[in-house]
């Protein structure tokens, strides 16, 4: 049966995080977890963004429960400022939606620190601020954390001599891949995690498929495609959500559209270097070195 906004259950005295959740798929979760009274948390670099989704929300949803709170994934200090804001006003967290992230960069380009920017975001980033949740995580019975992949995960492949793309010749679609790969081993690595200290907690992964997305439609010839295949985002947001609150969910279910593209949102199966769970430890153990921040 095709699962849909309306099989979202009730979610009043959830907390829920949605990084980048001021625009696109971010938008849609929050919109759509705020409605079933779920108190949204607006994770964003600038305040304004957010301060005007929380206004486009409130003016479909009058009462709905809404904070806007600054992070910059690029920035451990931001990352841990945004936690510490987070924690003095919230002694649990029920849902983490990891799903800010950047798309097919043109060109290179590196933080302060030299990483490579795809991964710096889309993984780096999200790992240094699930670990400074990860305690509160465990305190909350059937806490979930989802981040958002892709099926450019096929076309990654980690390279731990050159993650910076210091030596190779760039590819903008390789570099978004890699990123994407290393999200779904995280997936995998932290719901080893949540097991080694007992939480009754799931770590899982979702692919939107291709959505007419902002930044989705402005891509060469994927934007041009975009532009006449993609699903809209309210569509597109759907595989999230469904990871985030379907009551049937397992441990590292990975949800995406039935067909690839587009479709109904539906367990899938991850192939390849997703499933090596050795090359997840090693990705993991890297990026502890890599943020400085640690699980234990």
């Amino acid at each position: 049966m095709k699962w849909t906004f309306d099989d979202i259950p009730e979610l009043s005295g959830k907390v829920v995080i949605v990084t980048g959740g001021n625009i696109g798929l971010g938008f849609q979760s929050s919109l759509r977890l705020a409605r079933r009274g779920a108190h949204v948390v607006i994770a964003t670099r600038k305040l304004s963004n957010g301060h005007a989704a929380e206004k486009r929300i409130r003016a479909l949803i009058p009462k709905a429960s809404l904070e806007t709170i600054a992070l910059d994934l690029l920035e451990g200090d931001n990352i841990r400022a945004f936690f510490d804001k987070f924690s003095a006003n919230h002694n649990r967290l029920d849902i983490l939606l990891n799903n800010a992230g950047v798309v097919n960069l043109e060109n290179l380009r590196h933080t302060a620190e030299g990483h490579e920017m795809h991964m710096a975001t889309n993984h780096y980033g999200h790992f240094a601020l699930t670990s400074h949740l990860f305690p509160l995580l465990c305190q909350t019975q059937d806490a979930r954390v989802v981040t958002v992949t892709s099926a450019a995960y096929s076309s990654g492949g980690l390279h731990f001599d050159d993650m910076g793309w210091h030596k190779r010749s760039y590819s903008r679609l390789r570099a978004y891949g890699d990123s994407k790969l290393a999200n779904l081993l995280f997936t995998r690595a932290l719901q080893n995690q949540f097991d080694r200290v007992g939480a009754q907690a799931l770590s899982l992964s979702a692919h939107p498929g291709l959505t007419g997305t902002e930044r989705q439609q402005t891509i060469g010839i994927g934007g041009k495609l975009a532009k006449f295949v993609a699903s809209s985002v309210d569509k597109g947001v759907v595989p999230q959500l469904r990871a985030a609150t379907d009551p049937s969910s397992e441990k590292c279910d990975f949800y995406a559209p039935k067909f690839g593209i587009r479709g109904p949102a539906c367990k899938i199966k991850a192939k390849g270097d997703a499933l090596d769970d050795a090359l997840a430890i090693k990705l993991w153990r890297y990026t502890e070195r890599v943020t400085s921040c640690s699980f234990t």
